[in-house]
C-alpha cells in the first residue's frame, strides 16, 4: 500500500511538472549541412602577414590546418616555423583570438566551434623567415 502511495505521489508531481507529454514540443531543426573546405594559398615574406577572411553559416567546428610550407623558390619543404592565427577581421589585418607557432603539419593546429560570421586566418612571420615561402592553409567549416 505504501508503494502505491509513493507512485502516485511521483505521479502527481511529475504531471504537475508537465513530464508526462500532456504538452506540445517544438521540433528541433537537425539539418545536416555538408562542411566547406577552402584553401587559402599565398607567399610569406620576411615581417610578412597575409590573411584570408571566410564566412560560416552554421555553429559548427571550424578546423585550420597548415597544410603545406615550401621554399617558394626552390618548391623544397621547409620546417621554418612561422605563426598561424585565427580571429576577426579588422580592417587591413586579422584580429587574432588564437595562434600558434607551427611548421607545416598534417593535423589541424586549430580546432573550435564558431558562430555563425565573418572570420579570418593569418599566416605571419615570427621573426624566423629569410626567405620566401609558399603556404598552403587548409579551412574546413559549414
Amino acid at each position: 500500500m505504501r508503494r502505491l502511495t509513493v507512485l502516485g505521489l511521483i505521479l502527481s508531481a511529475c504531471s504537475a511538472a508537465g513530464c508526462l507529454g500532456s504538452g506540445t514540443t517544438t521540433p528541433v531543426d537537425y539539418t545536416i549541412v555538408s562542411p566547406v573546405t577552402e584553401i587559402f594559398q599565398g607567399t610569406l615574406d620576411a615581417k610578412g602577414a597575409p590573411f584570408y577572411s571566410f564566412i560560416t553559416g552554421n555553429p559548427d567546428p571550424v578546423r585550420v590546418t597548415l597544410a603545406s610550407l615550401t621554399n617558394a623558390t626552390t618548391g623544397a619543404a621547409v620546417s621554418t616555423n612561422v605563426t598561424l592565427g585565427f580571429g576577426v577581421p579588422d580592417g587591413t589585418t586579422c584580429k587574432t583570438t588564437f595562434s600558434v607557432t607551427t611548421t607545416g603539419a598534417l593535423a589541424s593546429q586549430y580546432f573550435q566551434v564558431a558562430t555563425p560570421g565573418t572570420y579570418c586566418v593569418i599566416v605571419a612571420d615570427p621573426g624566423t623567415v629569410t626567405t620566401s615561402l609558399a603556404f598552403a592553409v587548409r579551412i574546413i567549416h559549414s
